[in-house]
């Protein structure tokens, strides 16, 4: 990391000597553009892929990684991030107590997450007096499991539901043995199988309406950035667009973000899941169905304490100006 700073500190000292040379020809650089983004893993290329596309609007997107979902909350905040991806869960609940956080899109409609088990956990039953690997209360793998076991009626008191870090730090506390099972992607799932792992769950069986992504930012960066957010919408469409047909690009840079090898398995899983599942919608739709779905949930869990009207926190204007600006 620190030898990415200083090459990035040459790039910019050497641009700033060659525009001192070139001053009369000098175009707008491009302007920078903070959003965060959890856990680079088996689905980086599509998270990333919005970089590439972010200089056709005057952007460079800056990608800032954290290793929990819960974290980039604070960090937009206080202004060190734009904007973020997350599980709307983890939004909701910041806007049910009154953060002044909205919706902007959401990129990830359907939820490819997995709740695995270790090979002696052959089913839900066998994790009484047991730990469940998840990122934090409230958190979208710690809500998936609640919800796993509330639809297939077992309790969830003799459970412990342990914070054991990002989607892989999880995946590689359940081969470890210090959890008996793990919500996480389903990027694993070619792994765990050749583990003898028991797959107990799969959102897209019992949780059709949790999605998983969408994108937030502040009331505060609408009134000041709005113009730069409308542009990065309209890059994250593209980047959309053009990872769902180009499976082997994406796959590469996956492997290039997450330095994944290529004889890793999970890229491509992920991959032909979301395509196969129509996962992942470019126009960013947000559908407040979906979103109060995961707001009702979070009342069901006592997260919140009592469910609001998403609608209040959803702004689809900026949405509807990306679509307008466009380029082919």
């Amino acid at each position: 990391m620190a030898l990415y700073r200083l090459n990035q500190l040459r790039r910019i000292l050497g641009g700033i000597a060659l525009s001192v040379l070139i001053a009369p020809l000098a175009v707008h650089a491009a302007d920078k553009f903070h959003f965060g983004v959890v856990d680079a893993k088996g689905d980086a290329g599509f998270a990333f892929m919005p970089t590439r596309f972010g200089g056709k609007y005057g952007l460079d997107i800056d990608m800032v990684e954290f290793t929990s979902s819960t974290t980039p909350v604070k960090a937009l905040i206080s202004g060190d991030i734009d904007a973020y991806t997350t599980s709307p869960g983890i939004a909701l609940v910041a806007m049910s107590r009154g953060a002044p956080l909205k919706f902007i899109g959401c990129n990830w409609q359907g939820a490819t997450y997995t709740l695995y088990g270790a090979p002696d956990v052959k089913t839900l039953a066998d994790l009484k007096g047991k730990s469940i690997g998840v990122s934090g209360p409230g958190s979208m793998p710690d809500l998936f499991a609640r919800e796993v076991l509330v639809a297939k009626g077992v309790s969830a008191e003799n459970i412990t539901f342990a914070n054991a870090g990002g989607g892989s730090d999880r995946f590689r506390a359940l081969i470890a043995g210090v959890v008996k099972a793990t919500a996480t992607t389903s990027e694993f799932e070619p792994e765990a199988a050749k583990r003898g792992m028991t797959i107990l769950a799969r959102a897209r069986d019992v949780t059709p309406m949790f999605s998983r992504n969408c994108i937030v930012t502040t009331e505060q960066v609408i009134a000041k950035k709005r113009d730069l957010l409308v542009r990065f919408l309209a890059a994250n469409m593209d980047g959309y667009d053009y990872a769902l047909s180009h499976r082997a690009d994406t796959i590469a840079l996956t492997r290039k973000i997450a330095s994944l090898s290529n004889d890793d398995p999970g890229p491509a899983y992920i991959y032909d899941e979301v395509v196969a599942n129509k996962s992942i919608d470019p126009s960013l739709v947000m559908f407040p169905d979906r979103l109060q779905w995961v707001e009702d949930m979070l009342a069901r869990h006592k997260v919140v304490d009592a469910k609001k009207d998403v609608k209040a926190f959803i702004d689809d204007s900026l949405r509807q100006s990306a679509l307008k600006i466009r380029k082919p």
